[in-house]
């Protein structure tokens, strides 16, 4: 794995719903990460949202409507909400994801999941994001034409 010369400390709260093993595999690649959001969004000035919530039953079942269920948020709040029963790739998709939403609010689904993302992946992690692979974690709709949810080929 590659990551950045510039990394980048923030400090999230998670809500005691997210599960602690996953958190833990999860936080080594968080300032990295950070790091390259903030040289592609150096604007922001390292402020992104720090709480992390977890979603609702309710609330995924009613993202699945939609082709989505993996996470949201508004842009100019301090928080996201995420999925709790994801994977750790899909617990970092998505926080990925809804933090461009807070960087580029007019940005569509799929500016931020076919070229926003991969951009953090590829130099986070040092490899191309497989776009069937970040699907099956959460990344965007699983299949084409739900919804507003985009579908990256």
């Amino acid at each position: 794995m590659t990551v950045p010369k510039k990394k980048t400390t923030i400090q999230l709260q998670f809500d005691p719903c997210f599960d602690q093993s996953k958190l833990a595999e999860l936080a080594p690649h968080l300032p990295a990460t950070y790091g390259v959001m903030n040289e592609m969004a150096p604007f922001r000035n390292g402020r992104w949202p720090t709480k992390i919530h977890c979603m609702t039953h309710g609330k995924i079942i009613q993202g699945r409507k939609r082709g989505a269920g993996h996470g949201y948020t508004f842009p100019g709040e301090n928080g996201i909400w995420i999925n709790p029963t994801m994977s750790v790739p899909g617990h970092w998709l998505v926080l990925v994801h809804e933090n461009f939403h807070h960087a580029w609010p007019d940005a569509t689904e799929e500016e931020i999941n076919c070229k926003l993302v991969p951009e953090v992946y590829k130099r986070v992690f040092g490899t191309k994001l497989d776009p069937e692979w970040a699907r099956s974690q959460g990344l965007g709709s699983p299949v084409p034409g739900v919804g507003d949810r985009s579908f990256c080929r």
